[in-house]
């Protein structure tokens, strides 16, 4: 039976306590997926926050930032040019005093080192005695009373504002912590910014004279990325219990002559505030740099600065920042842009979008915002994706990247607010790569059972389309209109009494008797429910819509005729060779439809896959009554009227045994075309003709009718001879005045 092959596939579907959320859609494997991409996004390891980062440098290389003309910076290059001309690095400190002295004549606003000078001058003077050999004691003493280069430097570096560069130590050995004290002290507004900031143990300063000159010291210290590319710079780190600002901040608080404050929040540092205007930075303290394009035309050589021969116009009213670009002295760094830029362009950067307020930000909130679509995204696909399938899920992830995708680009266009979507839309996409793909397994093992389950009790066609479409079956019972078909072959016990000692041979002739009946069925989208020795149950509309069911049923059983008539005559030419007798195969076949029930029907421990109700008896019944009227195929009321055009004779009005309301059955002779045909018309009109003559107990006018329908057509002849007794008994016991003309079946 369908319901015992289907038991075993599709038992654990039927079991209660089954995760039916989860198991077979791949859900829970997405959900998993899904929490172990939440807690790394959390976690946020180096490489993730590294993927992240190359996103953000893609914006910035798709749209880098137009730098304001004329350039508020202006960069001293210690270039190769300057080192070809004076002589390797270090220079004598003279040479950087004259180069203050003409870039202050020439304008300059504050001028930043972006080096460090943390020990004497070895090519002043007063030193060369000590390090050179052979001198006389003259020469010594001649040397010593001359000026020292860090003297002179530090008389111009006085008379200037000169910020001279610093750098914090993560180690204290080696570090000499000079100045460290004269470090001016940061206003704080808000809650205590230091324990927010970077902590370092020591610094490394300049040597006391030129110190105790500048008007300001600050950190030329870059912090790298895990992959080398400087992005966030720290404007402030902690050196014991003192902040540093970075170079381009105190150079900013020397032009400005203001001092800094710190602006506090409850979660972290907000930004620096210099001269009222707000730097805005993360909770750290750290500002992202969003760069122009390298300009080397803003670079000025330091031999220029030195000749006295630079152009006013290129330094005048600016910030002007000394470095280097030599490539021996190997002061190289990384931006998103470009690899191998002068780390000085890296200061300049920071000053200008100070200057020009072209920041980028990433608020810390905007990591929970990321997390949250995260979360939101692969929960709304691990729901969606099995319920709506992958098709339409997939417009929505491609919409729902689309749009990610866009207003992330937006946000950096209109507002250089960086946000990353791409771990959200990757996490996503795999989330519904995974359901996909579970789905995909479920279906092809849900084809494979359907097909194993129902091979032997579908057609072809509609396994195919059942296992195309596994959801089309419902497990348990559910109320369906069905057509219903029982096909019984007439005389059988005494057809098997030829065979009382050749059981095997009635098995033969049974096998060969059904193969092509339910081949028929089969044909027509029929589903066999059971075989019952030499009869079968069948029905339509189950396990898969069919609003044709009524006349495909009709259908295989017109068919199933001239299937028999081809059987008989080859059985029959068997009998003949082998010279024994031959008794006809003739079936009944009675088609019903109605609502029932259909589904696994059964108990716990065993169940088929059948149907029950009321219209499944009166098909049962309907086969047995073709035997009383002569007709092979009697049909319902309700099955006619699905096929009003087919050749169909009405029979009667019957109350079969076992019920009280009455019905029409007719009895079906082909199909739309043979309605047609003259020879049929005249028939049925015959038949409809006594059917009127009966109702009204015109008995004797009905009994002429029968004469003429007993030669008329061989159809006729039972069912004429059924009528004549009945009318022959009403004439001897007339019916009551208020008979209705329905016959009550005391047989099946």
């Amino acid at each position: 039976m369908i319901g015992s092959a289907l038991k075993k596939s599709f038992a654990s579907l039927t079991r209660p306590l089954r995760w039916v959320f989860f198991v077979g859609s791949g859900r829970f494997s997405a959900i998993l997926f899904l929490i172990a991409a939440l807690l790394l996004q959390i976690y946020d390891p180096p490489v993730l926050a590294n993927f992240r980062d190359r996103v953000f440098d893609f914006y910035q290389q798709s749209l880098p930032r137009v730098a304001n003309e004329p350039r508020p910076v202006a960069v001293i290059d210690i270039d190769e040019n300057s080192l070809l001309n004076l002589g390797q690095w270090p220079w004598p400190r003279s040479y950087l005093a004259q180069l203050v002295a003409n870039a202050m004549e020439k304008g300059a606003v504050v001028i930043g080192f972006d080096m460090l000078f943390a020990e004497a001058d070895r090519l002043s003077p007063d030193k060369m005695s000590e390090s050179v050999g052979g001198l006389s004691e003259e020469v010594k003493q001649t040397l010593a009373q001359l000026p020292s280069y860090d003297s002179i430097f530090a008389d111009e570096i006085n008379k200037g504002r000169v910020v001279l560069g610093i750098s914090v130590s993560a180690e204290s050995k080696g570090a000499n912590n000079y100045g460290l004290d004269r470090i001016p002290s940061f206003a704080a507004l808000g809650q205590d910014p230091k324990p927010h900031l970077s902590k370092f143990p020591s610094l490394i300063g300049n040597i006391d004279e030129l110190d105790m000159a500048a008007a300001g010291r600050g950190m030329v210290s870059l912090d790298q990325d895990f992959d080398g590319i400087v992005r966030r710079v720290p404007l402030a780190n902690l050196v014991g219990d003192r902040i540093i600002p970075t170079l381009a901040l105190d150079m900013l608080r020397v032009a400005t002559g203001r001092n800094v404050v710190i602006q506090t929040g409850k979660n972290g540092i907000d930004g620096f505030k210099i001269a009222g205007t707000l730097i805005p930075t993360d909770t750290k303290g750290r500002i992202w740099i969003k760069y122009s394009e390298f300009d080397p035309d803003h670079y000025v050589s330091a031999l220029e600065v030195i000749n006295g021969t630079v152009a006013p116009e290129k330094l005048a009213g600016k910030l002007v920042l000394v470095g280097t670009s030599a490539t021996g002295l190997k002061d190289l760094r990384a931006s998103p842009l470009t690899s191998n830029l002068p780390g000085v362009e890296m200061h300049m950067q920071l000053l200008e979008n100070i200057l020009t307020q072209s920041y980028m930000f990433r608020p810390e909130f905007i990591a929970l915002f990321e997390w949250l679509g995260t979360l939101l995204t692969g929960l709304t696909l691990i729901v969606l994706v099995p319920l709506v399938g992958a098709r339409t899920t997939l417009a929505l992830l491609v919409f729902v990247g689309t749009v990610a995708v866009t207003s992330s680009a937006y946000f950096f266009v209109a507002h250089s607010t960086l946000i990353d979507v791409t771990y959200t839309v990757v996490i996503s996409t795999l989330i519904y790569i995974i359901l996909v793909y579970s789905s995909y397994l479920s279906t092809e093992q849900e084809r494979t059972r359907i097909r194993t389950a129902f091979a032997h009790y579908l057609s072809p066609d509609l396994v195919n389309r059942l296992s195309a479409s596994p959801d089309s079956l419902v497990l348990g019972g559910e109320e369906k209109e069905m057509t219903f078909m029982f096909c019984d072959v007439r005389e059988f016990t005494v057809i098997s009494e030829g065979y009382k000692h050749d059981p095997q041979g009635l098995t033969h002739l049974i096998n060969r008797f059904l193969t092509p009946m339910t081949g028929e069925i089969l044909e027509h989208n029929g589903t066999i429910d059971k075989y019952m020795g030499d009869s079968i149950m069948a029905f339509w509309n189950a396990p898969i819509e069919n609003p044709h069911h009524a006349k495909d049923a009709a259908d295989a059983a017109l068919k199933m005729i001239p299937q028999l008539a081809a059987l008989n005559a080859v059985l029959e030419e068997e009998a003949i060779t082998e010279k024994r007798s031959f008794k006809q195969l003739r079936v009944g076949i009675g088609l019903n439809t109605g609502t029932c029930i259909v589904g696994n029907l059964g108990s716990e421990q065993r169940f088929d896959y059948s149907v029950l109700g009321d219209p499944v008896n009166l098909a049962s019944r309907l086969e047995g009554q073709t035997k009383e009227y002569g007709f092979s195929i009697i049909l319902g009321e309700s099955t006619a009227v699905e096929v009003p055009d087919y050749a169909m004779i009405e029979l009667d009005l019957i109350a079969v045994k076992g019920k009280q309301d009455a019905v029409k059955i007719f009895g079906l002779i082909g199909g739309a075309e043979r309605a047609k045909q003259p020879d049929f018309l005249e028939m049925r009109d015959l038949v409809h003709g006594f059917l009127d003559l009966y109702l009204s107990k015109k008995w004797v006018d009905a009994l002429a009718k029968i004469d003429i329908m007993k030669t008329h057509d061989r159809h006729l002849v039972k069912l004429a001879s059924l009528y004549e007794e009945r009318i022959r008994t009403f004439q001897q016991t007339p019916p009551p005045e208020d008979w209705d003309g329905v016959f009550r079946a005391e047989t099946k």
